[in-house]
């Protein structure tokens, strides 16, 4: 019999996975941890917000894997630098089992998700992993569980709920800025022309 308890990891069994993916709606991103070795972390909910961790860590110090992600990100001495925004709060649930933990439910602020798979008729409803080694590579379902997954510098991680489409397309955090630049631009352009014309 399972137990259940507030910590993660899953296994799962995937593969790449080569679809169009959607554009997400960045609700917060936060550089966390310490060290000279980075990586990315991202969590997708069904409602469209997507919450992005840039997690730092020393690949030194021994191996860091994805279920300690979790586990820090849920701890309460966590050092957060919000990027343009507040610090975060973050829960999660998984059901232990002998061959490793099933991450069921994560909450990050005001968005929160539990699943186990069970509902039908697709029996999507749970959180699926999805691992990089870069942004240069395509998502791939995770072949192994959270808990076995060894991060290193510059992977990234996903987790989305709900879906078998691979994470959202984030943009960058300087894109944002050059984009809103550019739409300022823009507009003060058009309000300087139709000032002319008038």
């Amino acid at each position: 019999m399972p137990g259940i308890r507030t910590v993660v990891s899953s296994l799962f069994i995937g593969s790449t996975v080569f679809a169009t993916t959607t554009h997400a709606e960045l609700a917060g991103r936060w550089a966390v941890g310490a060290g000279d070795s980075l990586a990315t972390i991202q969590f997708d909910f069904l409602d469209g917000d997507t919450y992005v961790f840039d997690f730092s860590f020393d690949e030194a110090q021994g191996p860091v894997t994805g279920q300690d992600v979790i586990e820090a990100l849920a701890s309460d001495d966590l050092a957060g630098v919000p990027v343009g925004g507040s610090l975060f709060d973050f829960e999660y649930e998984v059901i232990s089992y002998s061959f490793g933990d099933f991450l069921v439910g994560i909450g990050i602020d005001d968005s929160y998700h539990y699943g186990d798979g069970s509902e039908g008729p697709d029996y999507v409803n749970y959180w699926h992993y999805w691992t990089r080694d870069s942004s240069d590579f395509e998502w791939s379902s995770s072949m192994v569980g959270f808990g076995s997954r060894v991060l290193t510098d510059g992977v990234e991680d996903a987790w989305v709920f709900g879906t078998d489409a691979p994470p959202s397309v984030v943009p960058l955090p300087g894109t944002l800025a050059i984009v809103a630049g550019g739409l300022m631009l823009h507009r003060r352009r058009c309000r300087a022309t139709t000032e002319e014309q008038g």
